[in-house]
């Protein structure tokens, strides 16, 4: 009775995200755990009622040694035993983070979704299934507050993102073990998840017990509430701010413009959602953006034009009648030249950013959605990797540098690509360059070499991406 109840209850949070509808092929990630078991036996309650169809597929990390080997059989045997069309695949997750530039659990998700989607693919299906938690959520939101963040943060993890659904998001994880426990059903237990050296684990095992003794024994199911209230109030506001910034502003390859008698307009919590779309166009992400950097960008709209105040690794300038953001507004001055040999993170000589390398890696290793979207993400790029002869470099303008601008393999001058651009000259100094000898891979923040570009006979790829402090 019980475990019919929990079904329902994650049946009504399904239909109310709109997470299924009939005819879904939906690819379940299944660890072992406790949490993904239990999403198993909801899928398998469910996929009649809600006419959709759902296989397993589980990865072997390659890290834990005989317990992940046994939680590779566990998974093997649970999907055997209940006729679910099963899925494995192993990785060298060490040695492939060493290999392409990332940490562990980085290339651990990589590989995870890419094994994931190449299910998802290869039956013609459409979602993928993960088995996060109300306690996820909690930890979640909890992180973000405790780092400084804005309502997106504190809406934590969504129920829907893209083709990846979270149906028992809505569940407490004990009810997920009495669920299990009712239906007389086992699971594996990851000992590192009870290892206080992430930080994760200690919200989880340290404070969440502190604030369910001290505060309030719902406390988690009380945070993670919250965070479906934040979200609510945060869509909202998201989507006026987008009718507003579709009348306000303009994108153009040297930054942002925004009206400024538009946005003067504006209620504050709309004009503060604005920047961060800004920033968002910029590149740059949201996680620096403090409390105070908008207060400095609102007071702009009673300054005098000319007036320039400084976000994180972003310039904006009160013109006449708009405010502009760019990337960088300090006089850099003469920089040294920065050598990529190699993957790896590559401090700027000004302090403003880092630039990450991660790669050579096959093309079918590579994060496909970005590629697609390699001219959108203006500081994330993809590269193919055997066009590049020689060292690259990390630098600001020189005399003689170019661009390829067409397959042919026709060139322009860096100079009159920057005024076709219409880049203000006040930035062109400071503006970042990936260069082999003369010929600019990548303007930073603006366009690549048409040389550089994958195409369909590329193999091999590297990814760069700028992040600014």
């Amino acid at each position: 009775m019980a475990g019919d109840m929990l079904e329902e209850r994650v049946k009504a949070f399904i239909v109310e995200n709109q997470m299924i509808q009939a005819g879904d092929g939906i690819v379940l990630g299944l660890s072992g755990g406790a949490d993904s078991v239990c999403l198993f036996f909801v899928l398998l309650a469910l996929r009649e009622e809600l006419a959709f169809r759902f296989v397993c597929a589980h990865v072997h990390h390659g890290l834990r040694g005989k317990d992940a080997d046994a939680d590779e059989v566990f998974v093997r045997e649970l999907c055997g035993r209940y006729g679910v069309e099963y899925y494995s695949f192993f990785y060298q997750v060490k040695e492939e983070a060493g290999k392409y530039g990332c940490s562990e659990e980085e290339m651990g998700r990589i590989l995870r979704y890419k094994s994931f989607g190449q299910v998802l693919n290869n039956l013609g299906f459409n979602k993928i299934a993960v088995a996060h938690h109300m306690g996820d959520q909690a930890e979640t939101v909890l992180y973000h507050l405790c780092r400084g963040s804005g309502l997106a943060g504190l809406a934590g993890i969504r129920p829907v993102s893209g083709n990846r659904i979270r149906p028992i998001l809505c569940l407490k994880k004990e009810e997920i073990i009495k669920y299990l426990q009712g239906k007389k059903e086992s699971w594996r237990e990851d000992k590192t998840n009870q290892e206080l050296l992430y930080v994760r684990n200690r919200i989880r095992n340290r404070v969440f017990s502190c604030l369910e003794e001290l505060v309030n024994p719902a406390s988690v199911e009380h945070i993670a509430a919250c965070a479906g209230v934040v979200l609510e109030a945060e869509r909202y506001i998201e989507k006026q701010a987008k009718v507003a910034w579709g009348a306000c502003a303009r994108c153009v390859e040297e930054g942002v413009y925004i009206s400024l008698e538009c946005f003067a307009g504006l209620d504050a919590v709309i004009q503060k959602q604005m920047v961060f779309f800004a920033v968002d166009a910029l590149g740059r992400g949201r996680k620096d953006i403090q409390a105070v950097h908008l207060d400095m960008v609102l007071g702009l709209i009673e300054a005098q034009s000319g007036k320039e105040v400084m976000l994180p690794g972003i310039l904006v300038v009160r013109d006449y009648s708009e405010i502009f953001f760019g990337v960088d507004g300090k006089d850099r001055g003469r920089l040294e030249e920065i050598v990529i040999d190699g993957a790896g993170e590559y401090g700027l000589s000004d302090g403003q950013g880092i630039l990450v390398v991660s790669g050579p890696m096959p093309v079918e290793l590579a994060e496909k959605k970005e590629i697609v979207k390699n001219v959108e993400n203006i500081y994330t790029k993809w590269f193919d990797y055997d066009k590049i002869k020689d060292t690259l470099q990390l630098r600001t303008r020189k005399e003689g540098d170019f661009l390829e601008f067409s397959k042919e393999g026709s060139k322009k001058k860096l100079k009159s690509y920057f005024i076709d651009s219409k880049v203000p000259r006040r930035f062109r100094d400071r503006v970042w360059l990936l260069a082999e000898g003369s010929h600019i891979l990548w303007v930073v923040g603006y366009r690549i070499s048409e040389k550089y570009k994958v195409t369909e006979s590329t193999k091999w790829v590297v990814r760069v991406q700028m992040k600014w402090r």
